[in-house]
């Protein structure tokens, strides 16, 4: 069985993605900044599309190198991610316990343990993000893994792949249109501000951006090499400029009216991810695949589920030398210089936390995964021969 083979712009992508999720955070910490600067920040929340269209290039990479089957799959999926995810679990329940939250009005109790913990908990208002902050993309993500070895068995090339993220939009329009009365059929008895929430978080909303995924990889296949390099730096250049606009103008949706296509955000950001990705695939700026951003890019799971450790400065699982810093323990600091001071305070200790719980956590369960599916293999083999 051949090993995939590791691209570095691939970590890249990761970590401009988690960049992009901790630099929202941290622009939300402090007083207000000029308008322009908050919208511009406040998209960086779509790094969560990034990592969805990522997810779905490195999956087909990874499928296609490998040829593996669906239940050997679903085990190293298992194993790279479940072991981290139901510690942070544990880490988060003994800082907030069973207490009523935003997301959990009423308290959690064993039903939002057990979906959260199966990762099942995107489904439902109430459990979608009440006990690990941000893990509603984990529920995603792994919602996503169960259907991978169906969609690829499906979606065969770049054709294919064009006409799933049509469809997909489609979804997205029609979920996304769900009257209030469909909605409290669903999910009686739910506030109709959760419910929305859980309509713009939840996996069908995101489905278009694992599509752009599938129609990277295919890209990569079909065109890798055979656009001239000014040609990919200019696709570069629209594709930032493109994203730029957005962050600018949020609450512009796009529609293709003749198709009646109706492009969310997220999809639309998706889109410019998808054309940002492939360039750096194609080499079209090396300085932007340099070894800070890839290893940052390698830590990205850890560090995207721990960062709100270090947010919840008042814990004592918190750094409280950081915290102290950030609520103005050595002056006041208002509007950007804070978010400056709190941003990389967060992002230095994040990744501190991050790159021990990757080496100590992460790749020894990964490893252990891959030690369980060899042991699994030998004897086949051995009987084989």
């Amino acid at each position: 069985m051949n090993e995939p083979k590791k691209y570095d712009y691939i970590d890249a992508l990761r970590g401009y993605a988690i960049l992009l999720v901790i630099l929202t955070h941290a622009s939300q910490a402090g007083p207000a900044m000029n308008p322009v600067l908050m919208r511009l920040f406040d998209q960086g929340a779509r790094g969560v599309v990034l990592f969805f269209v990522v997810s779905a290039l490195t999956l087909s990479l990874s499928w296609y190198a490998r040829q593996g089957d669906a239940k050997t799959f679903y085990i190293r999926r298992l194993f790279r991610i479940a072991p981290m995810f139901w510690l942070v679990m544990i880490v988060y329940f003994s800082m907030d316990g069973y207490a009523p939250r935003y997301y959990a009005p009423n308290g959690v109790g064993l039903f939002h343990i057990l979906l959260t913990a199966s990762f099942l908990h995107g489904w439902h208002p109430e459990t979608i993000n009440s006990i690990v902050p941000g893990d509603w993309s984990v529920a995603n993500e792994m919602v996503f893994y169960l259907a991978f070895p169906f969609l690829i068995a499906i979606i065969r090339g770049w054709k294919s792949a064009v006409a799933a993220f049509v469809v997909a939009v489609y979804l997205a329009s029609f979920v996304n249109d769900l009257s209030w009365a469909h909605r409290a059929n669903i999910w009686p008895g739910q506030p109709d501000g959760l419910v929305d929430i859980l309509l713009k978080l939840w996996l069908p909303a995101y489905v278009p951006s694992f599509m752009v995924g599938f129609i990277l990889f295919f890209s990569v296949r079909r065109y890798s090499g055979r656009l001239p390099l000014r040609t990919v730096r200019l696709l570069l250049f629209a594709a930032i400029a493109a994203m730029f606009a957005l962050a600018l103008h949020p609450g512009a949706d796009i529609g293709i009216a003749p198709l009646k296509l109706h492009f969310s955000i997220f999809t639309s950001y998706a889109v410019c991810f998808g054309i940002f990705s492939f360039c750096l695939a194609e080499g079209a700026a090396r300085s932007l695949v340099n070894g800070p951003i890839r290893h940052l890019g390698k830590i990205s799971f850890s560090a995207y589920l721990l960062h709100w450790v270090v947010i919840s400065g008042n814990h004592s699982l918190s750094l409280s030398g950081i915290n102290m810093f950030m609520t103005g323990g050595y002056g006041p600091v208002h509007g950007f210089w804070f978010f400056l001071h709190y941003f990389l305070c967060l992002l230095a200790s994040t990744v501190l936390l991050s790159t021990i719980t990757y080496r100590y956590i992460e790749k020894p369960m990964i490893a252990a995964g891959n030690r369980y599916l060899t042991s699994r293999a030998t004897p086949v083999a051995q009987a084989t021969a």
